[in-house]
């Protein structure tokens, strides 16, 4: 098995790849209003400065939606996944799969209330 490294270890093309998966699962996420795992980390700042970029430029196609928030709001979103701080593969990948794998796992971890 493949070491696990943080997020703030990958190299250039690994950080990249990583952000755009996250792009990528944030904006299915964000469109079925399902967000709520995140609010365990300390990113709402961030979070809402993305939200309103996204918000602004719903006229975007999803291609344009998704290199421009690299592009303009590459930096908050790594760091919301920089203090999320999954573990990845050094290829960028993350090591639990997928990002909507990640949310389940996390998901399912809640406490369930009768």
């Amino acid at each position: 098995m493949a070491d696990v490294v943080s997020f703030d270890k990958l190299d250039e093309a690994a950080t990249k790849k990583a952000t755009q998966d996250f792009i990528n699962f944030y904006l299915r996420w964000l469109k079925k209003n399902d967000l709520e795992i995140l609010a365990e980390y300390k990113v709402d700042y961030y979070l809402a400065d993305i939200n309103h970029y996204v918000f602004e430029n719903k006229a975007f196609t999803p291609e344009q939606m998704r290199a421009d928030l690299l592009a303009d709001r590459g930096q908050d979103i790594r760091h919301v996944i920089s203090v999320i701080n999954p573990d990845y593969y050094s290829n960028g990948n993350l090591a639990a799969g997928s990002w909507d794998q990640w949310y389940e796992d996390k998901f399912k971890k809640i406490s369930v209330r009768d």
